[in-house]
Order: C-alpha cells, then sequence, then structure tokens
C-alpha cells in the first residue's frame, strides 16, 4: 500500500535503522551495510527519527545490534516516502512514539523497482553504521 510522505519531517532529519548481523557485510577492514537491511517484501521498513536519549533507547531495546543512520533526504532521492506510525512502535519503548517511522513507495512499485530504490539507500555514501 503506498505511503503518505510526511513534510513535516524534514530533509535533514536522521533516521536510524537497528540492523540484524547478517546485514552488515565485512570485506576486509571495510564494512557496510548490506541491500537487504533496507527491503521488505511488504515493501515498508521501520526505523526511527533522531530525537534526544533515542539512540540509547535502541541500545536498551535491541542490546548487541548495529545502527545504521541515514538522512531523509537520502530516502527521499531515492523515491521513497517517509510516514510516521507511532502505534506500531515496540511495546517497552521510553522515547516519543511518533519517532518511529516506515519508509516505502509512495505508488505502487515492482518488486525489482522496489529493491533497486532501497539498494541505492543501502550504497549511498551518507549512510553510516554507528560505533557502539
Amino acid at each position: 500500500m503506498p505511503l503518505l510522505n510526511d513534510a513535516t519531517i524534514p530533509d535533514s532529519a536522521r533516521l536510524f535503522r537497528v540492523l540484524i548481523p547478517n546485514w552488515v557485510i565485512k570485506s576486509g577492514e571495510t564494512r557496510r551495510v548490506a541491500s537487504c537491511a533496507f527491503f521488505e517484501v511488504r515493501g515498508e521498513v521501520s526505523l526511527f527519527l533522531d530525537a534526544p536519549g533515542l539512540l540509547e533507547e535502541l541500545r536498551r531495546i535491541f542490546p548487541g545490534r548495529e545502527i545504521a543512520s541515514v538522512s531523509a533526504m537520502v530516502i527521499r532521492e531515492a523515491g521513497l516516502a517517509i510516514e510516521r506510525r507511532p502505534t506500531e512502535c515496540p511495546s517497552d519503548f521510553r522515547c516519543d512514539n511518533a519517532c518511529h517511522v516506515v519508509v516505502g513507495p509512495a505508488q505502487e512499485l515492482s518488486r525489482n523497482e522496489m529493491e533497486r530504490r532501497y539498494r541505492s539507500i543501502a550504497k549511498h555514501p551518507a549512510l553510516v553504521i554507528l560505533p557502539g
């Protein structure tokens, strides 16, 4: 289902994606986020908007997981929308639930086109894995 882009989220906003271990690719000493970290079959990917205390809260809820950071501009440049989904926040989340967002297409896309757009985010040089 197409998402509605939230214009109240500025392009400069930082978004965080909690990573599972196989979403980080290691090549020698280089580490990067795998394309699959931004692709979900249903077409929506869960992220969190930066806010005071948010990183600490994500590390509490998801201990030992790495976190990637990307700007809203990179997501929108990939032709994807950012929609707030506060009701889908983890039940024990201790920050503002409005920080939870999903990223996905604003119109119906083929699976190949969705994968291409998500891959462009994962390969963008502005996407970083945050230090623990």
